[in-house]
């Protein structure tokens, strides 16, 4: 017997012996034999199997798309993937065996089955998704040098602590309004350190901060080869960065109109889509927004969108401008002047003038500006003792702003009405907003209109 006999012979056993998966139909695609393994692939007796179409089985849903009815139309070899009825993932190749007329006697089809691969590729990439995003937080922590203290006295800010401490393990939005400098971050960082989401990122985004044409890659992160000058690998958004955490959006009136729908989308649903990409992440972290603009007067002017600011809107908390509280004034001095000294490694200390002063002070710029002033004079003193003499110029000269003694011009009514129009006129150009010189003056918004229209704006129009 020569050897095509014996392979003849023995062709059962060596089909049994292949390790892929095997399928061989004739040239109408009818199924004439399958392997051993094919039912525990596809989920069907191989008895069941042979005799059947190709394209009845794709019908039924064995396996999808049928690379042999591909082959019969295309009448080439063909390498592709399949999905099976059980939920495997197969790649498969099949080869069209012709006649001596040149059409397709048979097709071989030979099948791998690669679930656990791209089991183990999907677990890969969630692990390295997981990992780009510890790098991400870590990064965001180490750049991160502002404090996380919040320091407070006075009556009002006992107030505001209450309803911090109220909300802090819900996880309702808040938003925080406030003049700049005001300490509105703090407070955020406050109210994530209270929270059950404390162990996990506090991730903060000034929107007034980011350029606007890369803001959205900033915010949602992008895949490779998004745009041109992308980071090749794809970049995770600051957004997914706070993922079990805090997301604190810092001047949210800065937010362009185009990215506010997507954003209120993120805030609403918790799902993000990357810039270029089409797979939609669910995302877990809890709200804190914060401005310092009147957000009724944009969303009046349509600068921004109702329903974000609803959204954003639940728990509104507005910090007083340290003029409002004054009682904290040397709290905030004394907690810088310690923290500059654990960070400098030195024992510096302020006289009672140049304390004087601080506190006279009426700081415009807020915490921010204490924080400022303290570091300056605290590095350019002399000694281990800060004078009246070392303080910025504006904390030592007598204002130039300062007002000279009212003059009573005419009878009781002309002089109210002076003092009425210095009063406006310096809460208009205070906070800029007739809800501003409302809130300030404590009369009503029509009333603060009315008042602002006839001493400020038909003045301008008569120049």
């Amino acid at each position: 017997m020569n050897i095509n006999d014996t392979l003849k012979e023995h062709f059962d056993e060596i089909i049994d012996a292949v390790s892929d998966d095997l399928l061989i139909s004739d040239g109408h695609g009818t199924v004439l034999r399958v392997s051993p393994s094919f039912e525990e692939v596809y989920g069907i007796n191989n008895e069941d199997a042979l005799g059947k179409t190709v394209f009845e089985l794709e019908k039924e849903g064995y396996f999808k798309p049928s690379i042999i009815a591909e082959v019969l139309r295309q009448k080439v070899k063909l390498t592709m993937a399949q999905k099976t009825k059980t939920g495997r993932d197969i790649v498969v190749t099949a080869t069209p065996v012709y006649d001596k007329e040149g059409e397709i006697r048979f097709v071989v089809s030979f099948s791998r089955d690669i679930t656990e691969v791209v089991t183990l590729q999907k677990r890969y990439s969630r692990l390295e998704h997981k990992i780009e995003r510890y790098k991400g937080e870590i990064s965001k922590l180490r750049r991160d040098s502002s404090t996380s203290d919040f320091v407070s006295n006075s009556a009002s800010m006992e107030k505001i602590m209450s309803i911090v401490s109220q909300v802090a393990d819900y996880d309702i939005n808040v938003l925080l309004l406030g003049d700049s400098g005001v300490g509105k971050t703090s407070l955020a960082r406050k109210i994530h350190k209270m929270s059950e989401r404390a162990g996990n990122a506090f991730v903060d985004i000034n929107c007034a901060a980011i350029p606007e044409n890369l803001l959205e890659a900033e915010l949602f992160g992008y895949e490779k080869g998004s745009f041109t000058g992308a980071d090749s690998k794809g970049k995770i958004g600051l957004i997914e960065m706070a993922h079990k955490g805090t997301l604190f959006l810092d001047e949210i009136s800065e937010l362009p109109l185009r990215l506010q729908a997507k954003t209120l989308k993120a805030i609403q649903d918790k799902v993000i889509t990357r810039v270029g990409g089409i797979n939609a992440i669910k995302v877990d972290f809890r709200l804190i927004a914060a401005s310092n603009r009147d957000l009724d007067e944009y969303v009046n002017q349509g600068l921004f969108r109702k329903d974000l600011y609803y959204r954003l809107n639940a728990i509104k908390i507005r910090i007083p401008s340290l003029a409002e509280r004054r009682d904290d004034i040397i709290p905030l001095i004394n907690y810088f002047l310690d923290h500059f000294n654990e960070k400098y490694g030195r024992d510096k200390s302020i006289s009672p003038q140049a304390m004087e002063l601080l506190c006279a002070y009426d700081w415009p710029g807020n915490v921010r500006e204490i924080s400022n002033v303290i570091e300056r004079v605290y590095i350019t003193s002399s000694n281990g003792m800060i004078l009246d003499r070392e303080l910025p110029e504006e904390l030592t000269r007598q204002k130039d702003s300062e007002q000279a003694p009212f003059e009573f011009r005419g009878g009781l009514n002309e002089a109210i009405c002076q003092l009425e129009k210095q009063m406006v006129t310096e809460a208009f150009e205070k906070y800029g907003t007739t809800t501003g010189v409302a809130r300030c003056l404590n009369i009503s918004q029509p009333t603060a209109s009315r008042k602002v229209m006839k001493y400020i704006k038909n003045k301008k129009e008569d120049v």
